[in-house]
C-alpha cells in the first residue's frame, strides 16, 4: 500500500531554494509555513521587506530557484525592482489586487496568487513550477500560457453549477472534484457539497489546469489538493481515496496508472 499525504509534494533530491519578498510579517511567516507544508523540499533562504532590501539582495547574485514576491510593499510596487537590477529567477506574484495581473505576467511570473492565498493555490503554483522546471522550457514560454489563462482563452478559473432551482458560481479552488453518476455530471466542492453541472466530464477534461486536475477514469477528474491516499490494487490498477469522500470507489485502470503515478510526481 503507497501513502500518499493529501496536498503535499513529495520529490526527492529535488532540492528548492525559496526567496519571499513580503512586507506583511504575519503573511510572510504564514506563506513561509504553507511553502513548508505542501512541499518538504523547500528550503526558505531568506525573507525581505523592501525593494530596497531586494535590490541588495539580488546584487549578490544568490543561489535562488524560485521567488514569491508580494506587490505591494512599504516602499513602492515590487515592480520597481525589474527596473532597477536584473532579476533572473522566475517569480511567483502574490497580491492582494487582481489589477495588476497582466504587468505581472509580462515580467518573469510563474503564477499570480491572490491573498489570503489558500493551500490548494498554492501547491498549483508549486506544481506549476515543478513542471516548467523539469521540462527546462523557456519562461516566456510560461508566461504566454498564463496570459491565455488570464484572457479566458486556455483554462476556466470558475464554473457554472445548479443545486435545486439556484445557479452557482464555482470557482476552481472550491473544488475538490468532478464526477457523473446516474447519467448527471457533478461537481464535489471542498466543503463536501454536490451540484450538478451542465457539461460532460470531457469538456471538462479539456478545459481544467492538468498540472492540478487528472481524469483517473470515466467516472471522476480529481483535484490533486484533495487526494488522501493511493493504494495498489489488483492487476496492477490503483485505488485513490479523495477527501471529501466519493460516493464509489475510485479505481484507476492499469493502463492510466503510469502516467497518474507520473502525475502524482513519481
Amino acid at each position: 500500500m503507497t501513502n500518499f499525504v493529501p496536498g503535499t509534494i513529495h520529490l526527492n533530491n529535488c532540492a528548492m531554494k525559496v526567496l519571499i519578498i513580503e512586507d506583511e510579517a504575519l503573511s510572510a511567516h504564514h506563506l513561509k509555513n504553507m511553502l513548508r507544508e505542501v512541499d518538504h523540499d523547500i528550503e526558505v533562504v531568506a525573507v525581505l521587506d523592501s525593494i530596497e532590501a531586494a535590490i541588495r539582495f539580488f546584487a549578490s547574485k544568490p543561489q535562488l530557484d524560485l521567488i514569491f514576491m508580494d506587490i505591494e510593499l512599504g516602499d513602492g510596487q515590487s515592480f520597481e525592482i525589474f527596473s532597477k537590477i536584473d532579476v533572473e529567477w522566475p517569480v511567483i506574484f502574490t497580491t492582494a489586487y487582481q489589477e495588476h495581473a497582466l504587468k505581472a505576467f509580462k515580467l518573469n511570473s510563474v503564477d499570480y496568487l491572490l491573498k489570503p492565498v489558500c493551500r490548494e493555490e498554492l501547491l498549483a503554483a508549486i506544481l506549476k513550477y515543478r513542471k516548467w522546471h523539469a521540462q527546462r522550457s523557456a519562461p516566456n514560454a510560461g508566461i504566454n500560457a498564463l496570459l491565455k489563462d488570464l484572457n479566458g482563452e486556455s483554462f476556466k478559473s470558475r464554473y457554472l453549477a445548479k443545486s435545486g432551482t439556484r445557479l452557482i458560481s464555482v470557482s476552481l479552488p472550491e473544488i475538490a472534484y468532478f464526477y457523473t453518476k446516474d447519467k448527471l455530471q457533478f461537481i464535489k466542492t471542498r466543503s463536501n457539497q454536490d451540484f450538478i453541472i451542465d457539461k460532460r466530464l470531457d469538456e471538462i477534461e479539456g478545459e481544467t489546469d492538468p498540472t492540478v486536475f487528472f481524469r483517473v477514469n470515466r467516472q471522476f477528474i480529481v483535484n490533486y489538493g484533495h487526494i488522501e491516499k493511493v493504494h495498489t490494487w489488483f492487476s496492477g490498477k490503483l485505488k485513490v481515496q479523495v477527501q471529501p469522500a466519493a460516493y464509489e470507489e475510485i479505481i484507476v485502470s492499469r493502463l492510466r496508472a503510469n502516467e497518474f503515478k507520473k502525475w502524482l510526481g513519481e
